[in-house]
């Protein structure tokens, strides 16, 4: 599995990668993640990258740092 094949639920399941989202977008922390739960990480990510809520760097170092983690 990797990040973005990862459903959201699953990710905030995790400690270590829900750790790493909320270190480097901590803005994402005000929406309310049940909504996101049954999408994909990749589906989410690409969103709020278009939507300029999260920098596309930022979306790459989250990505690079929570599949090291798995």
């Amino acid at each position: 599995m990797d990040f973005r094949s990862m459903k959201v639920k699953e990710l905030f399941a995790n400690e270590q990668a829900a750790a790493v989202v909320k270190e480097l977008a901590p803005n994402l922390m005000k929406y309310p993640i049940k909504l996101f739960n049954n999408k994909t990480c990749g589906e989410i990510f690409d969103r709020v990258v278009s939507a300029k809520i999260v920098p596309e760097d930022v979306a790459r170092q989250i990505e690079e740092r929570v599949n090291a983690l798995l």
